[in-house]
């Protein structure tokens, strides 16, 4: 297996500090993930888990250490950015507006189970305030679907959506990556999510440490 297609960090670690307080929340983590595996990240409420993923996905500079990134991945926030313009700027963005084809749009708005809102692709407004923000997670997967990147980073991308479209959109995410060679990585709180995921990191305190470590279970 290539090493260009594996996911790996060494000796990573992230520390914040307040006046006294000295919280290691990551600490000098070895890690690594294969094409075709897929993790789901959990852990107590502030143990360090979007951490954790946003320094595996590249985005997190105040963390040290070395991050082995493959090529072709996707970040997927709990709160994705929409455009002011189209709903074709918006399904398309970072991309140009016009980096897809109507009937791709068409189709990848029925795969993110919302076909209602084919007609107004070519409508201009606020689509942040217009629609609800399980539809706008729905939006950033429909990105991710029409990119097809071959890694995704999940950071409670689904939180607002019920649990049947949540498991209708994970399986969709899932094969997609598995396809491209790729894998997946979740921060999510239901226990449902579980199921897509091949691996379990669990971050877990760390007295001597004052802060976290990362187990797998």
């Amino acid at each position: 297996m290539s090493n260009d297609l594996v996911l790996a960090c060494y000796n990573v670690s992230r520390t914040y500090q307040d006046g006294k307080l000295k919280v290691d929340v990551i600490q000098n983590l070895d890690l690594e993930v294969k094409p075709g595996e897929s993790v789901s990240i959990v852990g107590a409420s502030g143990s360090g888990k979007s951490t954790l993923l946003r320094a595996l996905a590249g985005i997190w500079p105040q963390a040290s250490g070395r991050v082995v990134l493959p090529e072709h991945s996707m970040f997927l926030p709990q709160r994705p950015y929409l455009p002011h313009g189209s709903l074709r700027a918006a399904l398309s963005y970072p991309q140009p507006s016009n980096a897809y084809d109507s009937p791709a749009l068409q189709e990848v708005l029925h795969t993110v189970r919302m076909p209602h809102l084919e007609k107004f692709l070519d409508v201009e407004s606020n689509w942040s305030h217009k629609l609800s923000g399980g539809q706008q997670q729905r939006v950033a997967i429909a990105r991710i679907l029409l990119r097809r990147p071959h890694w995704i980073f999940a950071d409670e991308a689904t939180s607002a959506l019920d649990e049947a479209t949540e498991a209708w959109l994970y399986e969709a995410l899932l094969q997609m990556v598995q396809a491209q060679g790729g894998g997946l990585l979740s921060v999510a709180h239901r226990p449902g999510v579980a199921v897509f995921h091949s691996r379990r990191w669990v971050l877990e305190p760390d007295e001597a440490a004052n802060g976290y470590r990362v187990m797998e279970r």
